[in-house]
């Protein structure tokens, strides 16, 4: 074998191994790629479903403000001042604790339709704020999320979905987008268990 033939053989091997070296950089570039877009993309999620509980929050001390007021506004008195002998009083739960002052009926405004619509809007709104406007994402707002009425906590599932161009599959010819998406559920409780 001649010495052209060697140097010959040897430009094809390091061409066809700088290709592949060239392949895997550009795959590892593209999964990084992919990788901060969905960091990113669970970041907004986060903030958007914390966003739509916040909405569920503020009712939720609205209405344990109100239940506190009625309570203070009616106080007890264990013989209601004609000596009735054995009376007692059902003690009130710590101010602070929210959800122990809810009811049944508070429970239910919370998970109204009226709610969930306030909690679609603020979730939307957080999208809006993070640079995602309608059409940017497929978006999936379930409030409250796998609810019973028993349930010690009321919660919000959320799901972004988006599609970005593969600068590696572009390269390549394929003209498929790669998606991304991020899922979060948040939780607030709704009953108090002393």
């Amino acid at each position: 074998m001649s010495e052209k033939w060697k140097r010959a053989q040897v430009l094809v091997m390091v061409a066809v191994f700088l290709m592949v070296v060239l392949m895997l950089l550009a795959l590892s570039v593209e999964m990084g790629r992919l990788s901060r877009e969905r960091h990113h993309l669970q970041g907004v999620a986060d903030a958007a479903a914390k966003a739509g509980m916040l909405v569920v929050a503020d009712q939720m001390v609205t209405l344990a403000v109100a239940q506190q007021t009625q309570a203070a506004l009616n106080p007890c008195v264990p013989d209601a001042g004609y000596g009735t002998p054995g009376a007692t009083c059902t003690a009130t739960p710590p101010p602070d604790i929210v959800p122990a002052w809810l009811n049944d009926d508070d429970r239910a405004t919370l998970i109204s339709p009226a709610m969930r619509t306030q909690v679609a809007q603020s979730v939307q709104t957080q999208l809006a704020r993070n640079g995602y406007g309608p059409g940017d994402l497929e978006v999936q707002v379930q409030y409250p999320y796998r609810y019973h009425p028993a349930d010690t906590e009321v919660r919000l599932f959320l799901r972004l979905r988006k599609e970005i161009q593969g600068l590696l599959a572009h390269l390549l010819g394929w003209n498929r987008d790669l998606p991304v998406s991020a899922e979060t559920q948040q939780e607030l409780p709704q009953r108090w268990e002393p």
